[in-house]
């Protein structure tokens, strides 16, 4: 985090700034639910405001992924075999009407691919075709996956949805996220491992898992998320 802002001073030294740049951290064990470390902005002397547990912002291409396990598990649900990685969506702008109204998103840098797979759009990030795959399932559906997951304030089923117009705090990403590792099921965080006093500890029961989606449509998107780490936009 240190390191991290220090390059972000250097990018805003030009600007004027009455407060300097913050950033937050959260590191979970996300088997476990274990919080590993937590930084929750600059300098405590200078401010005691957790940003990584209370300050709430639009989590954007974090929030992609499950807009890719809501198509998947509505597939399911449908008993659809035609919704895979494989499955092809066009990557180039274009208005969409939603509620009487019109709206044309945009990639980064006005950059398109034109038609591409899924786990191609996921690996680049690309706004407009996975606002097309919520399209094909209904933003409804996306919608109502995140409310099962259960953290934050409930979004409402908009195109806007599928790029993470919404706000969540860091600590409530880093929860959603254990889903991918738990094969479906997400795993509350805890920050205490035991608490131990005159020779006698007292241990926390681990919480139970929170079953969200299936184990298959699951490991579909955490195989996605690898070609985002090897190719993509993580590389």
């Amino acid at each position: 985090v240190r390191s991290g802002l220090a390059n972000v001073d250097q990018l805003l030294a030009r600007r004027r700034r009455a407060q300097p740049a913050q950033a937050a951290l959260i590191a979970v064990d996300p088997r476990t639910g274990e919080i590993l470390a937590m930084v929750g902005g600059r300098s405590y002397n200078q401010s005691q405001y957790n940003r990584a547990v209370v300050s709430r912002r639009q989590p954007g291409s974090v929030f992609k992924p499950f807009v890719y396990l809501a198509a998947f598990e509505h597939a399911a649900e449908e008993g659809r075999t035609d919704l895979t990685p494989a499955s092809l969506v066009i990557d180039e702008p274009a208005p969409l009407t939603f509620d009487d109204k019109e709206w044309t998103p945009a990639n980064y840098g006005d950059e398109y691919d034109g038609e591409i797979t899924w786990r191609h759009a996921l690996m680049k990030s690309r706004n407009v075709a996975t606002i097309r795959v919520g399209e094909t399932i209904g933003f409804d559906h996306v919608a109502a996956l995140w409310r099962k997951v259960g953290v934050g304030t409930p979004p409402q089923g908009y195109p806007s949805i599928a790029l993470g117009v919404f706000e969540l705090t860091p600590i409530e990403v880093a929860q959603a996220y254990t889903l991918f590792t738990n094969a479906g099921s997400v795993r509350p965080l805890r920050p205490l491992d035991r608490i131990a006093f005159g020779g006698k500890e007292l241990r926390p029961k681990p919480a139970a898992t929170k079953p969200i989606a299936r184990p298959d449509t699951t490991y579909l998107v955490t195989n996605m998320l690898r070609s985002v780490l090897n190719e993509g936009t993580g590389a």
